[in-house]
């Protein structure tokens, strides 16, 4: 076993090695963290149930293996959620801190983030939580891949939200929120809208000016009301993106 993190919160190790290596994540709730889980699925079946969807779509992602929980009247105390565990990866957040600002890789990485947030957008997920920190680089930086990591926050829709207005709270979160734009360049934001739109440079520059009008509050309010809509109150109509499978 090797502990990764290891917090009052959460506490996440790795167990197994070689092709049958996996990640377990524990969840406790404390407090006001106990009170907001009653009645709501508990945030391992959430990201379990994200994740599976998300492989489902074919889009890079950790796999899923299981989750359990442990409730207390109608709130949950801990959870857990396992994912296999992928080989030569790192958080983007940590590969963008080892590189020097001068680095051309950074607009690579930056071009491919603007790919996934697309693929994920087309699939109908609005991810509520692209930075750095929730994104893998698998492989050689030269040629690495990024995969979706951290899913408890995602709202899936039926159908496509790419370029359209909610996509813009995940576009503002990656790309443009003041903790991103001390992150990325001009140049790096610009190539990550680019990612988004294909190559397409015109729309790129057409969502530039669109962000750069957005203002964080805006953001944060526009993001609670659609998590608040459709994780909550309209969870019990819409369709779950992939049925619950919890541990035995």
């Amino acid at each position: 076993m090797f502990v990764l993190k290891d917090e009052p919160a959460a506490t996440v190790v790795v167990r197994g090695a070689g092709a049958d290596a996996v990640v377990e994540k524990t969840y406790r709730n404390r407090g006001l963290r106990w009170l907001q889980s009653m009645c709501r699925r508990s945030r391992a079946q959430r990201e379990h149930d994200h994740l599976a969807a998300i492989t489902a779509a074919g889009i890079p992602c950790l796999q899923p293996v299981r989750w359990a929980e442990r409730r207390r009247l109608l709130g949950v105390d801990e959870s857990l959620l396992v994912t296999r565990l992928l080989p030569d990866a790192t958080s983007l957040k940590a590969a963008l801190q080892a590189m020097p600002p001068t680095d051309r890789t950074r607009g690579r990485l930056a071009e491919s983030l603007g790919g996934l947030l697309a693929a994920m957008h087309r699939a109908g997920f609005l991810w509520c939580t692209p930075m750095p920190r929730n994104v893998l680089v698998v492989g050689d930086l030269a040629h690495a891949r990024l995969a979706v990591c951290d899913t408890p926050a995602c709202v899936p829709f039926r159908g496509s939200i790419h370029g359209g207005r909610r996509a813009r709270i995940d576009l503002f979160l990656a790309a443009f929120s003041p903790s991103r734009r001390r992150d990325w360049s001009a140049v790096e934001r610009l190539r990550l809208l680019c990612g988004y739109s294909g190559g397409d440079r015109a729309a790129a520059r057409k969502l530039w000016r669109t962000l750069a009008r957005r203002r964080p509050l805006q953001n944060v309010v526009e993001r609670a009301l659609a998590m608040a809509t459709f994780t909550y109150i309209l969870a019990w109509i819409r369709p779950r993106p992939h049925p619950p499978t919890p541990a035995r």
